[in-house]
């Protein structure tokens, strides 16, 4: 991605537009600084973040949603990253690496007011490598029970976000 800077200068009673290339390259991600995924809502108003950052034998995962009703959450982290459906069923089967249950994998989340905000650890799971979750969707679902979807119909999954690596603003 090239930055450009657009000027402006005034000749008389016209305008004229003209861009320069920045000189400094656009800023890389940091490794360490995780993975984000933005979350839109499927079928409701749901905006929020879920941001993932390695800590030794797993990861922290922080959540932070808005314009949910008062209900109890799950999260999972799905198969594929892709979150184009209206219902969800394209981010695929909930996943967890090898020998983990990926319906349990996340802990129950609670909102009490419209707004929720939560952190876990999750042990065995990364943001890159084989048992990463770069590349990947994570789901918020409406209730206690991480779900299948199904094609075509309404299903318990409130919002989708594909895990990206975090960038810095400068």
């Amino acid at each position: 991605m090239v930055s450009t800077l657009a000027a402006c200068t005034y000749s008389g009673s016209s305008f004229r537009w003209t861009a320069k290339e920045a000189d400094e390259p656009p800023a890389k991600a940091d490794p360490s600084a995780g993975l984000v995924a933005e979350l839109r809502g499927l079928g409701s108003a749901t905006r929020g973040r879920v941001r993932v950052i390695d800590r030794g034998d797993g990861i922290t995962i922080l959540v932070s949603g808005s314009n949910l009703p008062p209900n109890e959450y799950r999260v999972s982290f799905n198969r594929n990253g892709n979150c184009s459906s209206a219902n969800g069923f394209s981010a695929g089967p909930p996943w967890a690496p090898p020998g983990m249950n990926p319906y349990e994998l996340i802990p129950l989340f609670w909102n009490p007011g419209g707004n929720a905000e939560g952190q876990a650890f999750i042990r065995g799971v990364h943001t890159t490598g084989e048992n990463g979750v770069a590349g990947r969707s994570v789901v918020i679902y409406w209730g206690s029970k991480v779900t299948d979807a199904e094609p075509g119909v309404p299903n318990s999954r409130a919002a989708c976000g594909v895990f990206e690596p975090v960038r810095p603003l400068f």
